[in-house]
Order: structure tokens, then sequence, then C-alpha cells
């Protein structure tokens, strides 16, 4: 999907897949998929938008460095998001995944957090 570039026609969609589509850089439309995969899309930066999302795969999007507006996602893949340094906001996310997220180094606000890999 390496053409794709708008998906503000998707805000409708229940669960998405977007994986690799390198092209998307506007994902402010989508606040309202339940279930969303946005896997790899380097070509990401703002997230803000995404807060209300149920589940959010946002591995390898190297792009993105602010997720303060992340902090009521109930599952969180932020693997190898190596661009994150604070992590602060998103001590009530039930299902946290900071593998590979290099540039992390306090997770002090995350003891509440159910399942939290650091790996």
């Amino acid at each position: 999907c390496t053409g794709i570039t708008d998906v503000s026609a998707l805000s409708n969609v229940h669960s998405l897949d977007l994986s690799c589509c390198a092209g998307i850089r506007d994902v402010s439309a989508l606040g309202n998929v339940h279930s969303l995969i946005l896997a790899h899309c380097t070509g990401i930066t703002d997230v803000c938008a995404l807060g209300n999302v149920h589940s959010l795969n946002l591995r390898g999007c190297t792009g993105i460095t602010d997720v303060s507006a992340l902090g009521n996602v109930h599952s969180l893949n932020l693997h190898f998001c190596t661009g994150i340094t604070d992590v602060s906001a998103l001590g009530n996310v039930h299902s946290l995944n900071l593998h590979g997220c290099t540039g992390i180094t306090d997770v002090s606000a995350l003891g509440n957090v159910h399942s939290l890999n650091l790996r």
C-alpha cells in the first residue's frame, strides 16, 4: 500500500490495518477506529488524535516522538519506536509494549500498567 497517502475517508472503519503504508502522514481522521495497526508507517509523526483508539499498533513508527495523548489507549504497541523518550503519560495503558524503544530511560510512571514489555 505504498501509494496510499489519504486515509481520511476511513474514519468509520472498526478494525483497520495499514501496516507498511509509508506514504501516510496524516492519521488525524482515524481517532474513532477501534483497532488500528499502523506498523512501520514511518511517515507518521503526529499521533495526538489517536487517544481514543482501543488497540493501537505503532510498531516501527520511528518518526513518532510524542505519545502523551495516548494514555487512554487500552493496548499500545510501540515496539521499536526509537524516537520516543517520554512515556510518563502512559501509566493507565492496560497492555504496553516498549521493546526496542532505546530512547526511554525512565519508566517510573508505568507501575499501574497491567502487562508491560520492556525487553
